[in-house]
């Protein structure tokens, strides 16, 4: 699930965008789910207790907190992986939007071919981004960064997300998850996947976790298990180095 947010105190464009955006879906063969809000106060609250959209489309000339104001609030919250698409009537922002990072700029009125052109741009860089995991619970879709999570271990048939004094859980299966994930996750065990950046102490048949956890590795997996730790830790120190 791909998700849109519209930002724009002219409720008449949220809707041709929204129109817009859900036919680009069938083109595009993604599925989007898409949320409006018509003020900066209002997106900046929600914003605050729930998950982010993968693309925003932010008018600047909001009425109060505008869209310069808006996307401060989601950079300075240390959200680098919303992207960021200003609109506006005017050219005249470009120095004052520059450390948001913005994916695109477009001019009012939008065209159908300019919306299409962002969103496959943000859709394929997305795919190409490892370095958050995606998954779905109870009907919604939740992401969290890799670099937070320590391991992944199976409990019947689903999986629970460690990372250090909190947990989720969703309905999924190890063998493949694994296949999607980055190369600092390794599978020790039928029910334990772990983050080697998160692993503290290891040996032939355990890895500690930076939380203290200890989790067995299975003896199938042992030999493999270690070549690939002692090849990741050469190129981590490699990496250093340079």
């Amino acid at each position: 699930m791909y998700r849109v947010g519209i930002c724009d105190d002219d409720q008449m464009f949220c809707s041709r965008m929204e129109e817009m955006i859900l036919s680009l879906s069938q083109e595009l063969r993604q599925k989007i789910e898409v949320e409006v809000w018509f003020s900066g106060e209002s997106i900046m609250r929600d914003l605050s207790r729930q998950e982010s959209p993968d693309i925003l489309f932010l008018d600047i000339e909001l009425y109060q907190q505008n869209g310069i104001d808006v996307g401060n609030f989601i950079r300075q919250n240390n959200d680098y992986i919303m992207h960021i698409v200003y609109v506006s009537s005017k050219q005249e922002y470009a120095m004052q939007l520059f450390r948001i990072q913005p994916i695109d700029f477009l001019i009012k009125p939008v065209l159908k071919e300019q919306v299409k052109e962002v969103l496959q741009r943000s859709i394929r860089q997305k795919g190409n981004d490892k370095s958050i995991f995606e998954y779905q619970k109870n009907g919604a879709f939740y992401r969290i960064l890799c670099q937070e999570i320590l391991y992944f271990v199976s409990d019947n048939k689903k999986v629970r997300i460690v990372m250090g004094d909190k947990a989720e859980e969703f309905y999924g299966k190890l063998k493949l998850l694994i296949c999607n994930l980055p190369e600092q996750f390794l599978m020790i065990h039928q029910s334990y996947i772990v983050n080697l950046e998160q692993v503290s102490e290891y040996s032939y048949e355990a890895v500690k976790m930076r939380n203290g956890d200890v989790l067995n590795i299975s003896k199938p997996y042992r030999k493999d298990v270690r070549k690939k730790i002692l090849l990741y830790e050469k190129e981590r120190s490699h990496g250093e180095l340079l």
